[in-house]
């Protein structure tokens, strides 16, 4: 993770984590040769992010072939978090 968030919102600071996506596949199925999945760490804003101060979100159900996008729909995503735009998540007890 890195040690500035990439972004702030309303209060929050947002911290991209991208990690390569491995799908179970069967031996003969043909594997893309990068594939990332993504997730946002959540706090507030000038705290630094741990497990007391801050929460990890799951970008579900997507995966990206490049390192840039993945890292720029983790942190739409934690917008969309923040904004309340995003059904059962939530940042109430940050």
């Amino acid at each position: 993770m890195d040690n500035y968030p990439s972004a702030n919102s309303k209060g929050f600071d947002l911290y991209p984590l991208v990690y390569k996506y491995e799908p179970p596949r069967e031996w003969h199925e043909r594997r893309p040769d990068r594939t990332y999945s993504a997730s946002i760490v959540i706090c507030r804003e000038g705290i630094a992010p741990s497990a007391e101060s801050g929460r990890v979100f799951l970008v579900p159900g997507v995966q990206w072939t490049d390192l840039g996008m993945a890292k720029r729909a983790a942190v739409q995503h934690g917008t969309d978090i923040i904004d309340g735009l995003v059904k059962g998540e939530s940042t109430a007890g940050l």
